[in-house]
């Protein structure tokens, strides 16, 4: 559901955020500040194993999603809050977090940019560094100082400026402040001070390392480097091997090819060079008028996916005969071509009921499960 935007607009380099009328603050001002506040002269403590990154760079939502398993809720979460943010999908990394209780999540928005700085920081969790306030029980927790760092009783949070502060305070609805360190502007009452606590238990997992930005062996063990070095050198002998049978096996299929087109012609049936379609039309057109079946169903299928067959891969089929049904994983540039293809299925007179898709990689993958005329 789209934000109510009746307050003001504001941007800043990675993602632009908004302020809602009544709902609190989604996001800061831009302000300028290093990309690491855990080190010498940032807003917070150093923690064992965590590396921070500043708040400025990360988006961090409370997001209520419906009941369902962890593998379908990590694949829907960037659908979930694509209306919240003024980027396209495929230049952010949108993260999982833990659960905040009552159907919300705790949901991290990064752009690709801002994660591939921070890869030199090996064998470190990497966090926004808002996440070392906890959540409070009601108004803000806050970090002042030239900085501030700001968590909502929602579970969200956001850094901001000093300068910048009263307006957010101001357009939140001035709640209560619960001062865990620095100076707050003047104007704005601290109603409790308080220290700052062990990190959340609930965090102990979290990384905004996840998916396509995950450690690749980033402070791994001298020994087990090396031993890894070597399964690497030895899969290459293996795979010196395998390019060899897939050569053969390429120049076996490219003869067989050669002598199915020259039997479908024999028979009046134009191949073009789309040998799988020619080959599913012929064989259905075997079969007697009005049957169902796989065939007959590929048949609709792919002539449907002409116009596109250059721009959209096939990375999984399979069916069922009871309810003729085909479930296809299909991969494209980006999410409006995957669109258009289940439109197309749905102008050919196919049942079509689509998955959450995932982008990831410059890519879009979505499975899709079409249903034909039943035998």
């Amino acid at each position: 559901m789209p934000e109510n935007h009746s307050a003001a607009t504001l941007a800043r380099p990675a993602l632009q955020l908004v302020v809602t009328q009544g709902g609190g603050v989604h996001g800061p001002a831009p302000v300028d500040t290093p990309a690491l506040s855990g080190v010498p002269g940032g807003p917070v403590p150093e923690m064992p194993g965590v590396a921070w990154l500043g708040g400025e760079d990360v988006l961090l939502l409370a997001v209520a999603m419906p009941s369902m398993p962890a593998a379908q809720r990590r694949a829907a979460v960037a659908f979930a809050v694509e209306d919240r943010i003024a980027q396209p999908l495929d230049e952010v990394h949108v993260v999982l977090g833990p659960s905040l209780g009552g159907g919300r999540w705790l949901v991290a928005v990064v752009s690709h940019t801002a994660m591939a700085a921070q890869n030199a920081i090996a064998g470190l969790r990497l966090l926004p560094d808002t996440l070392a306030l906890p959540v409070p029980a009601q108004g803000w927790a806050v970090w002042g100082g030239a900085r501030v760092l700001v968590r909502q009783a929602d579970g969200s949070g956001f850094a901001t400026s000093q300068q910048a502060l009263p307006a957010f305070w101001a357009a939140a609805g001035s709640p209560p402040v619960t001062l865990y360190a620095g100076a707050l502007p003047p104007g704005i009452p601290v109603a409790f001070m308080a220290t700052l606590p062990v990190l959340d238990a609930a965090l102990a997992t979290f990384d905004l390392r996840a998916g396509r930005h995950a450690g690749r062996g980033a402070g791994w063990p001298r020994g087990l480097r090396g031993l890894l070095a070597v399964l690497a050198l030895a899969g290459l002998g293996h795979l010196a091997l395998l390019t060899a049978d897939v050569v053969a096996l390429g120049r076996i299929a490219k003869t067989s090819a050669t002598a199915l087109h020259t039997a479908l012609a024999a028979t009046g049936q134009s191949t073009g060079t789309d040998l799988e379609t020619a080959l599913a039309q012929a064989l259905a057109a075997r079969q007697p008028a009005g049957q169902g079946g796989l065939l007959p169903l590929m048949v609709q299928i792919f002539t449907a996916l002409a116009a596109d067959a250059g721009r959209v891969t096939l990375q999984d089929l399979r069916y069922a005969a009871a309810g003729n049904t085909a479930t296809l994983t299909l991969e494209a540039p980006d999410l409006a071509t995957l669109q258009g293809v289940e439109t197309a299925l749905a102008g050919a007179g196919l049942t079509v009921s689509a998955g959450a898709a995932t982008t990831g990689g410059g890519a879009a993958e979505v499975q899709m499960t079409i249903t034909g005329p039943t035998p």
